[in-house]
């Protein structure tokens, strides 16, 4: 195939996604349609309108040419103005459950956090590519990764503040993963994790509520009504549904025993619903998206479009297998939302527009 001919989008990556949506909100109106009877569709609404304007970027950002901005980064530079300013500007807006990550726009919320993860990766596989001679060669690659680091420390630190460290967690580990795909100095993560280890310790440790999280993590009994309830009531519902679910629709945990069981535990929801083979069935869908990525990072020629993919990649799955693992305590709870299928428009605006570029990167990709 000649290097200038671009293929079709990846249509199997594409069903895995509409797949992952149609689950998402089959199950938001499930998890959220008792809350208020009245208005039962409220969230299932709200949640539609999102998907719709995020389909619409997904579908045109899976034409756009990519490789053009290695040349010209001034698209980059922009967006990270404008998002910059919009993390300063959540702190202006009423807090919502204590922390600052929401603003309200024409009636809508938006979450400048979920918009700044694709743009995350935009910028790292940037920038590696741009100085890729100091890695090769060893020359002046620290002033380069130092430069990086404070580039993406003002968002990650604003976005710490609000507080969310579980989106700064997740953009931190793929920034790191597009670095080392990227040819930075293997030493540099030796020294790296222990001291990003150390940090994260340090605000868990002298934030109570975090410290709280991690604590009930590792015995949910001691407080069953307190700061285990969510852990121990996830694991229940996970419990209840068996084999086979105990029916569409059908679920106990959901009335008002599991917190945001339309958002960050939809998946203990759909446990309970659809049991071990409908959790098995979104853990492969997932699992199909990181298929579909490995194989689009591994065919394609250019540089950088390969670390942006593989970085689109992980930001979803890693995200995906992060919210697994808090719904079956496997780790401490971190806030962080199912891509593509729990609730919250800006999570799935953001999801699919990361979507929308690994589909235009696959364009690039040969048989």
């Amino acid at each position: 195939m000649a290097p200038d001919v671009r293929r079709p989008i990846d249509l199997w990556l594409l069903f895995f996604t509409v797949m992952l949506m149609a689950v998402g909100m089959v199950w938001v109106y499930s998890a959220s349609a008792f809350k208020n009877p009245s208005t039962s569709t409220a969230f299932l609404v709200r949640q539609l309108m999102g998907g719709g304007i995020g389909f619409a970027i997904m579908m045109v950002l899976s034409q756009a040419d990519l490789s053009g901005i290695r040349e010209n980064p001034r698209t980059l530079q922009i967006a990270y103005g404008v998002l910059v300013l919009l993390l300063i500007a959540v702190f202006f807006f009423p807090p919502v459950n204590n922390a600052h990550r929401w603003m309200r726009l024409f009636g809508q919320s938006l979450q400048p956090s979920e918009l700044f993860k694709p743009l995350s990766v935009l910028i790292a596989a940037w920038w590696m590519m741009r100085y890729q001679d100091a890695w090769t060669q060893r020359q002046d690659s620290i002033p380069k990764l130092v430069t990086l680091c404070l580039i993406m420390g003002l968002p990650l630190g604003l976005i710490v503040m609000e507080p969310d460290f579980g989106t700064t967690f997740l953009i931190t580990f793929v920034i790191m993963l597009v670095v080392f795909l990227g040819g930075a100095p293997r030493w540099i993560f030796a020294v790296a994790l222990p001291v990003l280890g150390a940090v994260g310790a340090a605000f868990i440790w002298f934030e109570p509520y975090r410290r709280a999280r991690v604590l009930s993590f590792l015995h949910p009994e001691a407080d069953p009504l307190g700061s285990g309830h969510q852990a121990l009531q996830s694991l229940i519902a996970v419990g209840n549904g068996g084999i086979t679910g105990v029916g569409w629709g059908a679920s106990m945990q959901k009335l008002n025993y599991l917190p945001e069981a339309h958002n960050d535990f939809i998946f203990a929801v759909i446990s309970e619903e659809a049991g071990l083979i409908g959790s098995v069935i979104v853990v492969l869908l997932f699992v199909g998206v990181l298929w579909r990525g490995y194989h689009i990072a591994r065919r394609v020629r250019d540089g950088y479009l390969r670390l942006c993919a593989a970085g689109f990649t992980m930001l979803l799955v890693a995200q995906a297998f992060m919210n697994f693992s808090v719904v079956l305590s496997l780790a401490p709870n971190k806030g962080i939302p199912l891509p593509f299928i729990s609730y919250g428009p800006s999570s799935l605006i953001s999801s699919l527009a990361s979507l929308g570029l690994l589909l235009a990167i696959s364009k690039e990709a040969s048989e």
